[in-house]
Order: structure tokens, then C-alpha cells, then sequence
């Protein structure tokens, strides 16, 4: 029976480089000799990058897509930013499948990944069949719903928030399973950390149990042959055979013995077997057990990661503000300085205005003293102008008055 095999692997920006290389044939020579280079025009690709490289299409999609994210893309602790699942099952699945059905079952597969992490966040997903067993290789960005620091909802790429969870692994296998049978695959669910090519040490034991005991069944049916012997009676209770019938009854004899110890090594081999078997079955449990519990501590480590990152990122905020402040602080004290001085000069200016408003006032009061002189005067002489009119003098006064305009 085949099995549906889905697996995945997490990669920092430093191997990303290297996945293109495989992935993508980028390479002229590879020690793995079951890549035939000739073979690699019938490789074909479900998505190809936009970009000219994975790094470079990885800037592309989160500019677009403006995806968040603590990240660090350099140095000895780098960030996980890309995924990488590889598809695929055991030659004779695809050997059954031919080579359109095979073109369809990559399909699937990719529709499957693609309803799982989005189609605009996967960077390249190419199939290799220039290698022993037909595989998809889909390399992808992992993006979870989160929030800003304002709060606002947005997308951020966060591996191990995307992978959280113990069992999510197995919920993979699962998923996988369930949506690949459906389309008439005829497959059994992967095994996590199995490799059904590989015997185990029990296994390997009990192969071996078996080869002695189909010796000891031969070594058997040779001592059998022994009733075939035909003997002629002698005087003396003595029989007589042929010399190549007593060799048989020799080599019989020596094989029963050999036989009866075999035959108590094959019982203790047998039990120790069942020992191993046990043994194994523990340890597979184990292996799990183990399994979940390094799964669970990546999840933490990320979760801690990421949070130790915001915190540095919070610090480098904060060192950076504090220069601001120090900077806004000095602006603040020179302002400061001016509003005072500024104050000081309104206080001189206002205390002028003052001092100019009661002068205004008196010069005010004098004015008012001198039209109302103006007016008395201004009376008398329209008071005289009509007693001269009255007696006929304005002639004689304008006479009297030429030789004054003259002057002026």
C-alpha cells in the first residue's frame, strides 16, 4: 500500500537561497545521484516566482500584501520567513498513476496547500520528475491574522504562530489525508517520522528468524530422506547400506543435531523478538511522546523569540524616543526662554502703552479745555462781525485789515 506523504520544514533567510538552488535547478552538479539532469524539461511548475529570486519575491509579496512582523533577516538568530512543503508517495503510486493522472494529483495537492496557507503568499511551487520518486516542492510564506501595534487588525508573517499547537502536525497528516482520498486516491495516511523503506531493528531480527528457520525446515526435510535408506540384514544385528546412503545417514545426523540446536536458538530468538517488538512499540511511543514535547518547546522558543524581539524592538523604540524627548526637551527650554523673554517685553510694551494712554488722556482734557476757549472766542467774534454789519463798518474794517494780509 502507498502512503499520502505530506511534509514540512521551516527555513531561515540564510537557507532560502540554498532551497532556490534545489528547487528551482539552479545547480549544475548534485550529489544526489538520484537527480537525472537530463530528465529535468519534464519538471514543470503549479506556480512560478515573479521575481527574479525567492528573496527577492519574499520583499515583493510583503510590500504588497503589507505584511507585519518582527523579523529578523541577518545575523546568528535569524526569523523562520518561508515554509516548504514537500509532496509525494512511493514510485509504484505513480508508476500506477501514469504521467496525465500524476499531473492531476500535483494539482490536488496544490489545491489543497494553497485553501490551507493562501495562494498570494506562496513564493514557488514546482514538481520534480527528474528523480527516482515524482515530488512537489511548494514554498510558502507563513502569514496568520493579527494586529498592529495600534491595535488595528492586519496580516503578519509569524512561523510559529502558524504552526501552534502540539498536535498541529498530525492535524496536517490528517487534513492531507482526508482532502487527497477523497479525490479517489487510493493511499494510506503518512506515518509522522516513518519510512516504510527502512526496517526497524526488531524487523531486521525477525527477517533474519526467519531465514534460520526455513534452514532448519531444509536441514529437516534432509534428515527425512533418511527413511528412504534401504538396508540389507546381517548376522549379529548388523544392517548393511550403500556407502552413499550411510554419507546420507551422516550428513542427516549431523543436521539433526545442528537442527534441535537451531531449533532452541530459533525459540530464544523468537522470544527475544517479541521482546524487541515490545520494545520498540515502547520507544515508537516514546519517539512521540518526545516528539510532542520538542514540537511544543519550538512553539515556545518561537513564542519567546518573538516576544524577546518586540521587546528589543520596543527598546530600540524607546532609546530612540528618549533621544527625541532629549532633543524636543532642549527645543522646549529655548521656547521657554523666549515666551519669557517675549512676556518681559509685553510687560515694557504694556506699561509704554499705559503711560502713552493717560498722556493721550490729559492732552485729551486740554483739548477739550482749548475748543472750549475756541468756542467762547469763536462767539465773541461772531457776537462783534454782527455788530459791525449791524452799523455799516465791515467796509472800513476790511480796509483797515489790507495793509495786515499784505504782510502775511
Amino acid at each position: 500500500m502507498s502512503y499520502a506523504i505530506i511534509r514540512n520544514a521551516n527555513h531561515k533567510m540564510n537557507a532560502v537561497p540554498l532551497l532556490e538552488r534545489h528547487n528551482e535547478r539552479r545547480n549544475k552538479n548534485y550529489s544526489n545521484k538520484d537527480i537525472d539532469l537530463s530528465r529535468s524539461s519534464e519538471n514543470y511548475h503549479l506556480k512560478s516566482i515573479q521575481a527574479e529570486t525567492y528573496q527577492t519575491e519574499f520583499e515583493r509579496i510583503r510590500q504588497r500584501y503589507d505584511l507585519k512582523g518582527n523579523l529578523r533577516l541577518s545575523g546568528e538568530k535569524q526569523s523562520n520567513v518561508m515554509c516548504e512543503f514537500v509532496i509525494t508517495s512511493d514510485k509504484e503510486f505513480f508508476e500506477r498513476l501514469g504521467k496525465e493522472r500524476t499531473r492531476r494529483f500535483f494539482e490536488d495537492a496544490y489545491n489543497f496547500v494553497t485553501a490551507k496557507v493562501g495562494e498570494n503568499f506562496v513564493v514557488s511551487a514546482v514538481v520534480h520528475m527528474d528523480e527516482a520518486t515524482p515530488h512537489m516542492h511548494v514554498t510558502y510564506i507563513p502569514v496568520i491574522n493579527g494586529k498592529d501595534r495600534k491595535g488595528d487588525p492586519c496580516k503578519r508573517i509569524n512561523c510559529s504562530e502558524f504552526w501552534k499547537g502540539r498536535d498541529s502536525y498530525s492535524r496536517l497528516q490528517d487534513e492531507y489525508y482526508d482532502f487527497i482520498t477523497a479525490r479517489g486516491y487510493d493511499l494510506e495516511r503518512g506515518v509522522k517520522g516513518s519510512t516504510v523503506e527502512h526496517l526497524s531493528v526488531a524487523e531486521f531480527k525477525l527477517k533474519k528468524t526467519e531465514e534460520q528457520l526455513a534452514n532448519i525446515i531444509e536441514q529437516i526435510s534432509e534428515v527425512e530422506r533418511v527413511d528412504n535408506i534401504k538396508s540389507a540384514n546381517l548376522p549379529l544385528n548388523k544392517v548393511a547400506v550403500s556407502k552413499s546412503d550411510f554419507e546420507n545417514l551422516v550428513s542427516a545426523a549431523k543436521h539433526y543435531v545442528s537442527a534441535q540446536k537451531a531449533e532452541k536458538e530459533n525459540i530464544s530468538l523468537q522470544a527475544e523478538c517479541r521482546s524487541l517488538r515490545n520494545k520498540n512499540e515502547a520507544l515508537r511511543n516514546e519517539n512521540d511522546r518526545i516528539s510532542g514535547q520538542l514540537h511544543d518547546m519550538e512553539v515556545r522558543f518561537g513564542e519567546f523569540y518573538e516576544s524577546v524581539e518586540d521587546e528589543v524592538a520596543l527598546r530600540d523604540e524607546n532609546i530612540k524616543l528618549r533621544s527625541e524627548n532629549g532633543r524636543i526637551g532642549n527645543q522646549v527650554h529655548t521656547l521657554t526662554a523666549e515666551i519669557i523673554a517675549l512676556k518681559e517685553e509685553r510687560q515694557r510694551l504694556t506699561e509704554e502703552l499705559t503711560e502713552q494712554r493717560n498722556e493721550a488722556a490729559v492732552l485729551n482734557m486740554e483739548l477739550k479745555k482749548t475748543r472750549s476757549v475756541l468756542q467762547v472766542l469763536q462767539e465773541k467774534f461772531d457776537k462783534v462781525m454782527r455788530f459791525i454789519e449791524s452799523l455799516n463798518l465791515k467796509k472800513r474794517l476790511d480796509e483797515f485789515l489790507k495793509p495786515f494780509d499784505r504782510k502775511r
